[in-house]
């Protein structure tokens, strides 16, 4: 389906689509401030108002979803604080603490990605930053639609 509206994305065109592109954009209120969102589409795909109502209570559901994988972002810091160090050798004043550097992570942008791979439902990436203003590093939280935390990445 090349056209489509969906009672929380709106209208939505696929038409000229080819690779993947951003279909959708938005600000969302979170906490004390906005998160954008950003809807990737390949253009080979079919849009779907099951799919799409899934990314919906995804982001309806933003609370809980932070919540996991702040839990996810401490044990995988813990393990591998390589992203800690890096942060504690090039910035000053990060927390030494586990739990305070990741409540001082900010989260800069979600991605909704219809599909990543064939077969995939999609998946939805979260970027986690310690002060974006001073740091390009980013931890990325992977997630499938079904709510489970598939992997923590560092990015830049």
């Amino acid at each position: 389906m090349k056209h489509l509206e969906h009672p929380y994305f709106g209208k939505l065109n696929t038409e000229g689509l080819d690779d993947y592109d951003v279909l959708w954009e938005e600000n969302i209120p979170y906490k004390n401030g906005n998160i954008i969102v950003f809807f990737w589409f390949c253009g080979e795909d079919d849009l779907s108002i099951e799919r799409l109502d899934s990314f919906e209570k995804f982001l309806k559901d933003f609370d809980a979803v932070d919540e996991k994988a702040r839990k996810a972002l401490k044990v995988y810091l813990e393990e591998e604080p390589e992203y800690m160090n890096f942060h504690a050798e090039e910035l000053e004043n990060i927390p030494e603490n586990v739990d305070d550097f990741v409540a001082e992570m900010q989260i800069e942008t979600i991605g909704l990605w219809y599909s990543v791979y064939e077969g995939s439902a999609g998946e939805v990436v979260i970027d986690y930053m310690i002060r974006p203003e001073e740091s390009d590093q980013i931890l990325v939280v992977k997630y499938d639609l079904n709510g489970e935390i598939r992997a923590i990445d560092w990015e830049s």
